[in-house]
């Protein structure tokens, strides 16, 4: 046994060298996601700006905006809100995503039918409207809304890109995504290379937004409640 010791013994040299360069160990890092939670929290984006009293919960982005007030008006107020997580954390790659106690983590898709679960509401196939006229044309306007004035609001707040953005093939919501018709893109059509990037001209953008605000502000000016709802 001695010998083979002595046989495959690390030199001193090397070992001396391997001593410039100690092994340490360090705790594993806090794993976001298993940060208990009492209550349900919503991911969203930080706000425009961080009030010192703590009292700005508003996300400076429209999607996690549009599903913050959605479930204030579904009457849901006992959720907390927190924007220390990456776009790339939430459910498919964006932002934003409902956390449960459980540790449960729900896409926008699923807030919905969470949301029926909370408040134990029966399956309604008019969705809370006086009849399917009204219910129908609710989804026209909400389908004029997420297309032209969002768009439109996505170009006046541009999200913050970095390289590792920029290089990642992860999923994302792309501007271009809920712009009608898709633009082109521009590079691919007339090279060998594979197509890259959008070109979006604004003009025709800020012109549907304009009629399209026009004609939600011609309608809330004819009825008392929007849609009888």
């Amino acid at each position: 046994m001695s010998s083979t010791n002595s046989v495959f013994a690390v030199p001193a040299p090397i070992r001396k060298f391997f001593a410039l360069f100690p092994l340490h160990t360090y705790p594993a890092p806090e794993n976001p996601y298993s940060k208990q939670i009492t209550k349900p929290t919503l991911w969203i984006q930080p706000p425009r700006k961080l009030e010192l009293d703590g009292q700005d919960y508003f996300s400076h982005d429209v999607e996690c905006l549009k599903w913050q007030a959605y479930l204030s008006l579904r009457g849901i107020t006992d959720f907390d809100v927190r924007w220390d997580m990456a776009e790339e954390a939430g459910v498919g790659g964006h932002l934003p995503t409902l956390q449960l106690p459980s540790g449960k983590l729900l896409s926008t898709l699923r807030i919905p039918m969470w949301a029926d679960t909370v408040q134990n509401s029966p399956i309604d196939p008019l969705e809370g409207y006086k009849d399917a006229e009204a219910r129908d044309e609710s989804r026209a306007w909400v389908s004029l809304l997420e297309g032209a004035v969002h768009s439109e609001l996505e170009i006046a707040n541009p999200k913050e890109h970095t390289l590792a953005t920029v290089l990642s093939d992860g999923p994302r919501r792309a501007l271009e995504s809920i712009v009608h018709p898709p633009p082109a893109p521009l590079s691919g059509i007339s090279t060998p290379f594979p197509p890259s990037g959008v070109q979006i001209p604004s003009y025709p953008v800020h012109l549907k937004y304009r009629k399209a605000i026009q004609s939600l502000s011609d309608r809330l000016g004819t009825d008392e409640w929007l849609l009888g709802s």
